[in-house]
């Protein structure tokens, strides 16, 4: 078996075009790294705007913040001394009712916390300033405020067809669990989640390198020989099939190890243990995880999309006559759903088009999708695992079984 898996090995990672599209890809995500970090923006002491490397630096000395009742109400009513302070204040609304230099060293420097702040008391009157909206928050407790938004939002999230009224304690439930938030400096995983969409180009990667397994085979007329073989029909089938999902790790793993390894270099592995809801803070989110539990959850959900689809390439190389049809069709199978959305349907629409592996690209910790099995409720990322396992075998097998099953070339 070692030997079949080597010999498959060789004929995938020996293809000039599988390593020459590795390379590309490889070479464009370096350069999507590269122009994160350029884009990177800070405010320093001083208020001036500061990017790249620099920012970064400035970014790292910002201290955490517990987001406290005290914190918060200390926060609102320093803001409000500014604005009834004509050394501080101005009569701009674009500025927020503070002149240049208070805007920049208040308020630009701890945006997310006044983005936190803001996006919890305001709900849904918009009409509200910020200002209007904190002196109208003087002394009402933060956690409660922000359990009654997210009610809000799940009122919003039935209304629009996103989940069923009976799922909204599931969600209840969850957020109740979510308490004592900070917030802090978290550029690198902050950056490892923001990046997670680019798995939509590893994709086609992987299914270019692992069409022509059993596909490759029939265009070359080299089945007639290997289904006759000792082994063609068994270890043979088993060998490719392991070969496949061994590629497509060794290139999902490698890719992510080498930009994550630049991100953490440049930005430094500080605000793991920050909640998730310091991620965005001008939307709830439900999820009671640190940062770096966000970054494995995702990471590893994209490594499950990169899986389905290898199982989705085999089962379409052991049917089709070569690979090229395989990979017009792949391309398809990736393209397509991303021109489908969510809102055009119905909930069942939303629901099945989640899942699939193309639109994990699209997965957000805002997003208030569950599912119903037996017995009870889970969440899109649970339902995700379960049917890329389910898919992943069933496919797997099944393309296994065709080759096994298909009829040489005479």
């Amino acid at each position: 078996m070692k030997r079949l898996v080597r010999y498959e090995w060789k004929k995938i990672w020996g293809s000039r075009m599988n390593q020459l599209t590795v390379l590309g890809c490889s070479m464009f995500l370096l350069f999507c790294v590269y122009s994160v970090i350029a884009q990177t923006s800070a405010i320093d002491e001083n208020g001036n705007s500061v990017y790249g490397t620099e920012a970064v630096k400035v970014l790292k000395e910002l201290p955490t913040v517990p987001v406290t009742q005290e914190t918060v109400q200390r926060t609102i009513r320093e803001y409000l001394d500014c604005t009834e302070d004509p050394a501080a204040n101005s009569d701009r609304e674009e500025l927020d009712f503070l002149n240049e230099e208070v805007y920049g060293t208040l308020y630009r420097r701890n945006r997310d916390l006044f983005s936190l702040l803001l996006t919890n008391y305001q709900g849904s009157d918009t009409t509200l300033n910020m200002k209007e909206v904190f002196q109208k928050s003087i002394g009402k407790d933060f956690y409660e405020s922000r359990r009654e938004q997210v009610r809000i939002a799940l009122d919003r999230s039935v209304k629009n067809g996103i989940i069923l009224e009976d799922q909204k304690d599931y969600w209840l439930k969850k957020d109740a669990q979510v308490k004592d938030l900070k917030l802090g400096y978290f550029r690198f995983w902050k950056n490892m989640i923001d990046s997670a969409g680019w798995i939509i180009l590893i994709i086609p990667l992987i299914c270019v390198g692992t069409a022509p397994v059993f596909a490759g085979e029939y265009q070359s007329r080299a089945d007639s020989l290997l289904l006759t073989m000792r082994y063609g029909k068994s270890r043979l089938a088993g060998a490719k099939i392991l070969t496949a999902f061994l590629y497509a790790t060794a290139v999902y793993w490698g890719i992510i190890l080498v930009y994550s390894g630049i991100y953490l270099m440049i930005c430094g592995p500080q605000g793991a243990t920050l909640p998730i809801q310091a991620y965005d803070t001008s939307n709830p989110i439900s999820y009671h995880m640190t940062m770096w539990q966000a970054v494995l959850l995702v990471v590893f959900l994209n490594y499950g999309a990169v899986l389905c689809m290898t199982a989705v390439t085999l089962l379409l190389s052991s049917v089709f006559k070569n690979s090229y049809g395989v990979i017009i069709v792949d391309f398809l199978l990736i393209l397509i759903p991303n021109f489908l959305y969510g809102n055009a349907g119905g909930y069942l629409w939303k629901h099945v088009l989640a899942l699939l592996p193309p639109k994990i690209s699209e997965f957000r910790f805002t997003d208030y999708l569950v599912y119903h099995i037996p017995g009870r409720v889970i969440g899109l990322p649970s339902m995700l695992t379960v049917v890329y396992i389910l898919c992943i075998a069933v496919f797997a097998l099944a393309s296994g079984y065709a080759f096994k099953k298909h009829q040489v070339n005479r």
